[in-house]
């Protein structure tokens, strides 16, 4: 069997777009996504340098469906590269190479923060974290989030300054678990977490399996507060952390109905996913409920908000 592969070069965030691209028009045979994200620019332990991000999916030749679904991605990454620099999709038959194991060797452990290390589910027995480091162990899927868009990053930067042993946590939009798992490293006794895809629960539920965590997270699809009663609330007082790593139109969204009244008293918010320009349209949302702005972190046109 001979195979087609399609690349194209994309900084951290721009891969995000295209790996949603490649995963949502060619997913892979055993149903996960079907983009492969090559990092380069880090030393055998993840520590960043240049960082070099290559976006790959692959398609059988000669299949039927084969060459329609070529063209569909070519135009939606032409259609990208309006929006997000890229660079020339490459295209180039592949002999076979038992291609579903050779694309992990382009996944490498990555650290964010002071503390979290990310580490692909076939790499955690080689991986060692260091004294003090908090492994994450992700399978790259369908879902948002492995930890390379400065939203993810700047999110779980937050979160070593504001999730605390015992807290109760809730992942709102919470993707691949990335930040579900994070907080059940950071010591939280409850981890609640929804999402509106069903592909992105399954896939929180499965990244949490393949750590040993002590607290069992929850996942549930939804599209944000309604129903919630009848035992969700952890102890009926609200969460003492949320995370919201979502666009800002969905943060506003999920503000207007009304996700900052399941904080717990003195509870705190972490929004992220925000892009700078949009930053003034959030802080007055913020500001029309009550709500203030503790803390800000950065990452080139991405912010972060830690809000109570």
């Amino acid at each position: 069997m001979h195979w087609i592969e399609i690349s194209v070069q994309a900084d951290a965030e721009a891969a995000e777009a295209v790996s949603e691209l490649f995963n949502r028009l060619n997913s892979r045979p055993d149903g996960q996504g079907g983009a492969v994200t090559e990092v380069t620019g880090f030393d055998p332990v993840g520590d960043e340098h240049r960082l070099s991000v290559t976006v790959r999916t692959y398609l059988q030749a000669g299949a039927p469906e084969t060459d329609a679904r070529q063209r569909q991605l070519q135009e939606g990454l032409w259609y990208l590269g309006r929006i997000y620099p890229l660079g020339v999709p490459q295209i180039r038959p592949l002999a076979e190479e038992d291609w579903a194991n050779v694309w992990k060797s382009s996944y490498h452990p990555l650290r964010i923060g002071r503390r979290f290390l990310v580490i692909p589910a076939w790499q955690a027995d080689a991986v060692s974290p260091g004294p003090g480091e908090l492994p994450v162990v992700l399978d790259p899927g369908m879902a948002f989030g492995t930890g390379l868009h400065p939203s993810t990053q700047l999110c779980l930067q937050a979160m070593e300054d504001v999730v605390e042993p015992g807290h109760s946590v809730l992942d709102a939009g919470c993707g691949s678990g990335i930040l579900s798992i994070a907080a059940v490293r950071l010591g939280a006794a409850s981890v609640d977490a929804f999402d509106i895809d069903p592909i992105a629960v399954r896939a929180t539920e499965e990244n949490a399996a393949l750590n040993t965590l002590p607290v069992a997270i929850r996942a549930f699809v939804s599209s944000g507060p309604g129903g919630w009663d009848g035992g969700l609330l952890p102890l009926s007082r609200g969460w003492d952390v949320i995370l919201v790593n979502i666009l800002p139109h969905v943060i506003l969204e999920l503000l207007g109905a009304g996700l900052h009244n399941y904080r717990a008293p003195r509870g705190r918010m972490i929004l992220a996913g925000i892009i700078e320009e949009r930053e003034p349209e959030l802080l007055e949302a913020l500001d029309v409920r009550g709500l203030r702005v503790v803390d800000r972190l950065a990452q080139g046109d991405w912010v972060g908000l830690v809000v109570e």
